[in-house]
C-alpha cells in the first residue's frame, strides 16, 4: 500500500500533468486529512475537459483518484466537482 503523501503527490502531478491545474496547499492539506476535496465550478471549469479526457483514458487501476461532479437535484444545476482518493488507506493513521 502507498503511504498517504505519496498517493497525493501522485495525484497532484496527474492533474499538473494532464490539465496543468495546480492544488493549493490548503487544498493538498484538505486531501491528506480525508481524501475527498470539493471544488466550485468555477476553480476547475478551465481544467474540465481535459481531467475527463485523462479519466476516460486511464484504466481504474491505473490511478489514484476520480472526481465527480455534484448537481443539485431540485434544479439539475452543477454545483461542484469533489476530487477523491480511490485507493484504501487508513487516513486516521496519518
Amino acid at each position: 500500500m502507498k503511504i498517504l503523501n505519496e498517493v497525493i503527490e501522485e495525484m497532484d502531478e496527474d492533474l499538473q500533468l494532464q490539465s496543468n491545474l495546480k492544488l493549493t496547499n490548503d487544498e493538498l492539506k484538505i486531501l491528506k486529512s480525508n481524501g475527498i476535496l470539493f471544488l466550485p465550478t468555477d476553480r476547475l471549469k478551465p481544467y474540465v475537459d481535459n481531467i475527463q479526457k485523462y479519466l476516460r483514458e486511464t484504466d481504474v487501476a491505473d490511478r489514484v483518484w476520480t472526481m465527480y461532479k455534484a448537481t443539485d437535484i431540485s434544479s439539475n444545476q452543477l454545483g461542484f466537482y469533489t476530487l477523491a482518493l480511490t485507493i484504501d488507506l487508513d487516513l486516521d493513521n496519518y
